[in-house]
């Protein structure tokens, strides 16, 4: 009897060692679902209309953009603009690429940066004064009235406005607020500052805060 209880005892000590060193098995993998998200990316057009302030005057600008957009965040294109309350003394014209980023645009409002860099050209009228030195201006006209005759420059009263053509470099950033009406189609509604440089007669008279409402087409949503 105590030769089956002894051999019974190492039977039972044996078995628990073997399944203490059994390695455990692993929990079966649970399945993650695949995520699937398109990359937005296409061509849009944007035509756009804006109020800017122009020297002394307030300007019509009609004009627009075409750009591509990438993943819903980045639109790079070119654009340009064309002055409509334009006259032979008063115009303006300038164009050059543009670059967006885009915040929310999948949103139904979303946002944006934008920034157009280039070139344009102006006439504008100004007083002669500001084109011809006055000191020289002053001596014209004193000798025409010593010699009772005149031509040229002293020929132009002191008050007079002369037409002067300007070329100049442009930048033009732009913040946006954009409202999605379907896919493919927003209205935007922008505030922006245009800065001019390298217009030596016209100067700092092309820069001014401009609003502007925009029709967007395209470029999926």
């Amino acid at each position: 009897m105590r030769t089956h209880i002894f051999a019974a005892t190492i039977v039972l000590i044996a078995a628990t060692a073997s399944a203490q060193q059994a390695p455990a098995t692993p929990a079966p993998a649970v399945p993650q679902p695949l995520v699937v998200e398109t990359i937005h990316k296409g061509w849009l057009f944007s035509p756009d209309v804006r109020a800017t302030d122009l020297d002394i005057e307030t300007g019509a600008l009609a004009g627009g953009y075409v750009g591509r957009i990438y993943d819903n965040s980045w639109i790079v294109g070119g654009g340009g603009y064309v002055l409509t309350n334009q006259d032979d003394d008063f115009n303006l014209w300038y164009a050059g690429p543009v670059v967006e980023y885009l915040v929310r645009a999948d949103r139904r409002i979303g946002f944006g940066v934008r920034s157009l860099v280039g070139f344009g050209s102006a006439t504008m009228p100004l007083p002669i004064s500001e084109v011809i030195d006055p000191r020289v201006l002053a001596s014209s006209h004193r000798t025409r009235n010593r010699r009772g005759t005149g031509g040229g420059i002293a020929s132009y009263p002191a008050d007079a406005m002369v037409v002067v053509d300007d070329s100049f470099f442009v930048a033009e950033p732009q913040l946006n607020v954009m409202w999605n009406l379907s896919r493919g189609q927003r209205i935007v509604f922008g505030v922006g500052y245009r800065v001019t440089g390298d217009a030596p007669w016209l100067g700092d008279r092309l820069n001014g805060v401009s609003g502007s409402i925009a029709f967007q087409i395209g470029g999926g949503r």
